[in-house]
């Protein structure tokens, strides 16, 4: 579990959700804000998607202060950031994610969609930590010309599954950087190889990020990343993935005017 949080780098933003006495707590739940789960049955989930996405987020552009940057790209895995988002559901790729000398199997699901009123589409897309952990990270995607993070909850076996605001879009160029370089080459190795598209992005801290992608890799269409927290390999794809977020999380509101 503490993998998780280091990957994903979004422990430290749940944790602020929380009450100072379940700070105190060293479980790994507990760092990650998570609420002790009471021994009664899971509640049905068939309407997670819509009940879970809450209020809409604002229509007003969406700009991250230069202040927290680092904050907000912490809440976007780096295939999605720097994807192409591709929705089929039931489409599943797997990375191999090295940071710090770790190794973690990270598995990106997309395994629901729901019609909204307003015609719109809302995604569930899930990310699990090494299969069979219980270890999990959803995310609510509004689907359109460019698709937007409504939410996301995190959720470990035992615990209920708490879910925070995001409200960003998944190519939020702040958070993406300055493109400094693209080309074509070809590979030799790799799940796809042949013909890839190779990006170069300049963070803020003059830091690049080396995106390697092509269109036959489903769903985000990203087979490698090099930035300076961690490496995605691209390793395994495959259709017919079925949710795995088992109990309604619990919502924490929107701030108005934040």
């Amino acid at each position: 579990m503490p993998r998780l949080s280091t990957v994903l780098g979004v422990s430290f933003l749940l944790a602020a959700a929380c009450t100072d006495s379940r700070r105190g707590e060293k479980d790994a739940g507990a760092e990650l804000g998570l609420v002790p789960l009471p021994p009664v049955a899971p509640p049905d989930t068939s309407r997670a998607v819509e009940e879970d996405a809450g209020t809409l987020a604002p229509d007003a552009p969406v700009v991250v202060d230069p202040s927290r940057l680092q904050e907000a790209r912490a809440l976007i895995p780096a295939p999605l950031l720097y994807g192409e988002w591709r929705p089929v559901v039931g489409t599943w790729v797997e990375y191999d994610v090295i940071q710090h000398e770790h190794l973690a199997r990270l598995r990106v699901a997309l395994v629901g969609e729901s019609k909204r009123r307003d015609g719109t589409t809302l995604y569930q897309l899930e990310i699990e930590h090494d299969k069979g952990s219980g270890a999990l990270v959803v995310l609510w995607l509004r689907g359109g010309a460019r698709p937007f993070i409504e939410r996301l909850a995190v959720t470990a076996p035992d615990y209920t599954p708490l879910s925070i605001p995001v409200d960003l879009h998944v190519d939020q160029p702040e958070l993406r950087g300055t493109l400094r370089e693209e080309k074509d080459l070809e590979v030799s190795h790799g799940l796809f190889p042949g013909k890839v598209h190779r990006r170069t992005f300049q963070r803020e801290t003059n830091s690049p990020v080396v995106v390697t992608s092509t269109e036959r890799a489903p769903l985000l269409g990203v087979t490698s990343i090099r930035d300076p927290e961690a490496t995605w390999t691209l390793v395994a794809t495959g259709t017919g993935a079925k949710p795995s977020l088992d109990k309604v999380p619990i919502a924490v509101p929107r701030v108005p005017g934040q």
